[in-house]
């Protein structure tokens, strides 16, 4: 299906740095144990190609490996080609645990190395951070209801496995509304949606930066309120290490009737069932939609309802990390 790219004209409703990285387990592993050795290789070398390192390797090939590493937001220090349980194994396994790869024991092998390749791609804001061919990723906007609405919203993700982006306004973090580490807790995806909803392109550079700088999110991904951004939002941004996070599929799971479709409800708002439905016709591999906890987040049971219509298309909604999510994510949070 060809891309549908996001509808900006919706009506503005409501006006009202260093990377911090999530430190990885150590392992019992000793430096420099036996077989240790050099090894060479580069960005050049084909995956298939590149050997397995273990701790006590060094070489070219362990400086790639912790740049890919550093990239990606597993470890802070610079590369020095020297496979220690810090700064290269203890985030291998970080890795491994996170995409799910085989072997999680802080050895990088085949697997390891085609997983870090992906999650390095370029960022591109439309699918925001989903990187695979055959899932979709849904990020829920705004406020939930209530906690007890948020927490059924994680919870059955977590439950189904399901990689669900959450993104919250910061205001209700600070109140309390929305838990991110909950959401991170459980492998989710947590997206900053600024901290009070303002329309970033009708604020000033210093009011722009500070809404993306509160660190009741703290996230290194941002999604301007309504997808309203230009070239100067764009380069703030860039400017502070966010990316900038939109969307390429909208049911527009917050209209009422009267106004125009894809989906009416006599008298009602759309329902989740509705929209989930819609989700299962409209979005295709490799697609983020945008909907929001306050409606379509309202019935975490149509997060079954979606995944088990995708399955029917051949395609599933993206599985959560299978550990705790970053604050400061790689460009690809979904394979």
């Amino acid at each position: 299906m060809a891309a549908k790219f996001p509808r900006m004209g919706r009506t503005f409703a409501r006006f009202t740095l260093a990377a911090t990285v999530v430190a990885a387990p150590l392992l019992t592993t000793s430096v420099g144990g036996a077989h240790a050795s050099a090894v060479s290789c580069s960005s050049s070398t084909p995956v298939s190609s590149r050997p397995s390192l273990k701790v006590g390797d060094t070489g070219s090939c362990v400086t790639y490996l912790q740049t890919l590493l550093r990239n990606a937001k597993f470890i802070t220090a610079s590369p020095d080609g020297s496979y220690g349980p810090v700064t290269a194994a203890g985030a291998v396994q970080a890795v491994s645990e996170a995409y799910r790869v085989l072997r999680r024991d802080g050895t990088t092998t085949t697997a390891t190395w085609a997983v870090l390749e992906k999650i390095n791609k370029p960022f591109d804001k439309y699918t925001c951070g989903n990187g695979s061919s055959n899932k979709v990723l849904l990020v829920f906007d705004d406020q939930p209801v209530s906690t007890t609405s948020y927490r059924a919203l994680i919870d059955a993700a977590r439950a189904g496995r399901y990689g669900i982006g959450i993104a919250p306004n910061g205001e209700h973090v600070k109140s309390g509304l929305v838990d991110v580490k909950a959401a991170r807790d459980r492998g989710l995806l947590v997206v900053d949606h600024t901290y009070h909803h303002y329309p970033l392109t009708t604020l000033s550079s210093e009011q722009v930066v500070w809404e993306i700088t509160r660190s009741y999110v703290g996230s290194n991904y941002v999604r301007p309120p309504y997808g309203d951004e230009n070239s100067r939002i764009r380069a703030i941004l860039a400017q502070y290490g966010k990316n900038d996070c939109l969307w390429n599929v909208d049911p527009q799971d917050w209209k009422r009737v009267g106004r125009p479709l894809p989906l009416e409800v006599p008298d009602h708002r759309i329902t989740p069932s509705q929209v989930a439905d819609y989700i299962v016709g409209h979005a295709w591999g490799g697609s983020t939609v945008v909907v929001h906890m306050n409606h379509l987040g309202t019935d975490a049971r149509q997060l079954a309802r979606i995944d088990e219509g995708l399955r029917a298309r051949g395609l599933m909604l993206c599985r959560n990390w299978g550990r705790a999510s970053n604050p400061s994510m790689p460009n690809q949070y979904c394979l």
